[in-house]
């Protein structure tokens, strides 16, 4: 195993997707070139090494797409508690002020004032929290797209590697006995 892979091991902060593919990626461009060839030889233990690391790691990513779910729910449930705070207190307040017919007459227009501006508030922080979840995913969707498509040349070029190695058996002889 290479000295890179082994700092990859004992670094006490957990290492990120990107972080393995980047050092996945610096693997295959380090690596030998076949010669007359496009075939790289490289060293299966280190790239195996890493694409488990990917493994252990990929699941950090999606308890973060979890965690921006939950943190919209989250932002979701107390937009709404407030909306209906802020109605109960407007229905209270409208209800003490029904003695007169004037005050009646204010109270009713200044409840619905609350009430819209609640309405308006709780649109307003839902659109937020939406607002919200959706750039995580985004930024989320992004990360793991570039992870997938370094992945991909990854095993592309082990595969290339793979095809250019049986290549070069030498042919003919057959088995001996």
């Amino acid at each position: 195993m290479s000295d890179i892979s082994d700092e990859f091991d004992l670094e006490p902060e957990p290492v990120s997707i990107i972080d393995l593919l980047d050092h996945l990626e610096s693997l295959v461009n380090q690596s030998r070139r076949v010669p007359l060839t496009p075939n790289i030889v490289v060293n299966e233990e280190d790239i195996l090494d890493v694409l488990d690391q990917i493994r252990v790691g990929m699941p950090e990513e999606i308890k973060e797409a979890r965690m921006v779910l939950e943190t919209r729910d989250a932002r979701l449930r107390e937009a709404q508690e407030q909306a209906e705070q802020t109605l109960a207190a407007a229905q209270e307040r409208a209800e003490r002020l029904t003695d007169d017919h004037e005050v009646t007459r204010r109270a009713g227009a200044e409840a619905d004032a609350i009430l819209t501006d609640a309405r308006e508030r709780s649109r307003k922080m839902r659109r937020d929290a939406d607002d919200y979840a959706r750039e995580r995913m985004e930024e989320l969707e992004t990360q793991l797209s570039t992870a997938l498509s370094q992945v991909r040349r990854g095993v592309e070029a082990l595969e290339a590697g793979r095809e250019g190695a049986s290549d070069d058996k030498p042919k003919g002889r057959g088995r001996r006995r």
